[in-house]
């Protein structure tokens, strides 16, 4: 059964009307996926976008059309979010994140329902509430009591950056989806440079379900899926790192059957040394999101009950994979020990999808 894309139920886009809907899809899907046309868009557009297309040159060409809601689904070929310039001030785009893991139908089919089923409103006013407590303390502190972790970071100091992928889309507008996510780099998101850090200090504890997205580079889906195989251990074990300006000085298994999982990260450690920093500290707010088990990059936003921290290791293309890692027993704290994110002394059992 083909799987229904219905832009009626894509918060996110806002009003249809006068507007024009786009399926930004790859040719092995093309039979697979049916426009459900509810909404009160003047056309209903399907392109394709097949090996060596260049997408931002299809929207400076006009293939993508002005005044026009996109939903790119393209597990097939990268998909690179434009730049601002070139996606123009009448467009809004929306991008499922299905290249940098292995997505098949099913995994399409679950995500699309958790896109249906997520609130711009709701998450515009979880990012606004967030942000008006990260503003009334000097520091944000990350504690897990379970592992008795805790760090501090200085969300306030200079050059760091926040990206916010949740809430209605104005034009001229794109994210990720599902979405759900309030980000803190040191640097633009698709930039890296290993001279700079967070300024994160303490300890933290690495325990929950690990992501790991391939780039552009040369790799193997079978190497991809072995490694994110010895990872998948922090869902029963966690590994609890010292943090000095952002980079894991030193790190150790909580207990004696994490150690196995340890040893992996000490292995990425001396294969590439920039894999020690905590390059991303993802605040994740998308209450919709049971888990899908498995390597799913667009687990990434699953955000609980009240929101989910995880963690950023590598940046692709830069470095071979970037690993995420969802920590559902970290809690975010202002200074005077009010909740930001997460559930106070950690979370509860995790929602898990059926296996699609």
């Amino acid at each position: 059964m083909a799987i229904k894309i219905n832009p009626a139920r894509f918060s996110q886009f806002g009003s249809a009307e006068g507007s024009i809907f786009c399926l930004i899809t790859n040719r092995e899907l093309e039979g697979e996926l049916e426009i459900v046309k509810e909404a009160p868009y003047a056309e209903y557009r399907t392109i394709i976008l097949g090996p060596g297309d260049d997408f931002e040159a299809m929207l400076a060409e006009g293939v993508i059309p002005q005044r026009s809601h996109s939903l790119a689904i393209s597990p097939y070929r990268f998909f690179e979010s434009p730049s601002e310039e070139v996606l123009g001030s009448e467009r809004k785009l929306m991008g499922m994140a299905c290249n940098s893991t292995p997505t098949d139908l099913g995994t399409i089919r679950h995500f699309i329902d958790v896109i249906e089923r997520t609130s711009a409103q709701e998450q515009g006013e979880f990012s606004d509430r967030f942000f008006e407590l990260a503003e009334s303390t000097d520091h944000l502190v990350y504690v897990d009591e379970r592992h008795g972790t805790r760090a501090v970071l200085d969300h306030l100091a200079d050059g760091l950056v926040w990206n916010q992928q949740a809430g209605p889309l104005d034009w001229g507008e794109q994210q990720i989806v599902p979405s759900g996510e309030i980000s803190v780099l040191p640097t633009q998101i698709v930039e890296f440079d290993e001279s700079l850090h967070l300024p994160l200090e303490g300890s933290v504890a690495f325990r929950g379900f690990p992501i790991l997205h391939s780039g552009t580079p040369s790799f193997t889906r079978k190497d991809q899926a072995r490694l994110q195989g010895k990872l998948a251990g922090l869902e029963r074990e966690a590994i609890v790192c010292d943090v000095r300006k952002g980079t894991i000085t030193s790190l150790r298994p909580y207990r004696t059957e994490g150690a196995a999982v340890a040893r992996v990260f000490e292995a990425m450690f001396e294969v590439d040394s920039r894999y020690s920093l905590i390059w991303e500290m993802g605040h994740a707010l998308n209450t919709s999101l049971d888990i899908l088990p498995g390597n799913h990059a667009m687990n990434e936003v699953y955000g609980g009950e009240r929101g989910c921290l995880h963690w950023g290791l590598g940046l692709t293309p830069f470095t071979q994979y970037h690993l995420d890692i969802i920590s559902p027993d970290t809690t975010v704290y202002t200074e005077n020990g009010e909740v930001v994110l997460g559930d106070k002394g950690g979370a509860p059992r995790v929602r898990m999808a059926a296996v699609a």
